[in-house]
């Protein structure tokens, strides 16, 4: 009998925040998608893979974002039944604040653009980054932060965040952005000022050094989103 093709839920919670292109990376992966916006359906928790999308709120904002709390139930269940979630930047911070690490807005501001990440040696030994080099450049917007996640591997770190990206039982986070593509960040950074303006940084400066140097950096990217995506697959296969 054949098995069915693997299913994967995405949780999006605001409309520029998609999936991007891990999208294509599922799909060329095996997976079969659903969209989620803003809820969770029945059934949901029992998917193959979860995936946790980025957000503009907090998790600490759950009590004025029901949706959130009801997330956060459905990724700690699937933690204790060793189901695997992916969480991005909000999603990675729901995994920190489900294993009891504080989630809270970075004193230093804004990280935007494009930064390094190293990988670090469990990082390397581990599918996500087999074959990736030392550091990788990568898109980043967030303004929150956690604290160390206990009883997580760190597979590559930042210079303000040692866990950049985890492993957390068998759910990655990546408080980074693999997803987004320069002309999504470019229409990020035009639409959302305020951000540029806890960043630090310009308009100017971001779409004349960061964006040619994320396109550069594409094929790595797409590498990573590659390699994310076969070892999920691989994952549930097992299951």
């Amino acid at each position: 009998m054949t098995r069915p093709a693997p299913r994967a839920i995405l949780f999006q919670h605001d409309v520029p925040v998609s999936a991007g292109a891990l999208e294509g990376a599922l799909a060329r992966a095996g997976f079969v998608l659903e969209t989620r916006f803003r809820e969770v359906r029945p059934g949901d928790a029992n998917a193959d893979l979860v995936v946790v999308l980025g957000g503009f709120m907090g998790v600490y904002e759950a009590d004025q974002h029901p949706y959130l709390r009801e997330e956060l139930a459905l990724m700690e269940r699937r933690l204790h039944e060793r189901r695997p979630c992916l969480g991005i930047c909000l999603g990675a911070q729901m995994l920190a604040a489900i294993s009891g690490a504080r989630v809270y807005q970075d004193p230093k501001g804004m990280v935007l653009g494009a930064q390094p990440i190293h990988v670090t040696a469990a990082g390397h030994a581990h599918p996500v980054f087999a074959g990736a080099p030392a550091s990788l450049l990568v898109p980043q917007w967030h303004g929150d932060t956690f604290d160390t996640v206990r009883g997580a591997e760190s597979l590559a770190g930042s210079e303000r965040q040692p866990q950049e990206v985890f492993l957390l039982s068998n759910s990655v986070g990546f408080l980074f952005h693999p997803e987004v593509e320069p002309h999504t960040l470019e229409s990020w950074v035009r639409s959302f000022p305020e951000a540029l303006t806890r960043s630090g940084r310009t308009l100017d400066d971001v779409l004349a050094r960061d964006l040619p140097a994320l396109q550069a950096a594409r094929a790595e990217s797409e590498g990573l989103l590659r390699r994310v995506s076969e070892h999920f697959a691989r994952e549930v296969s097992r299951a």
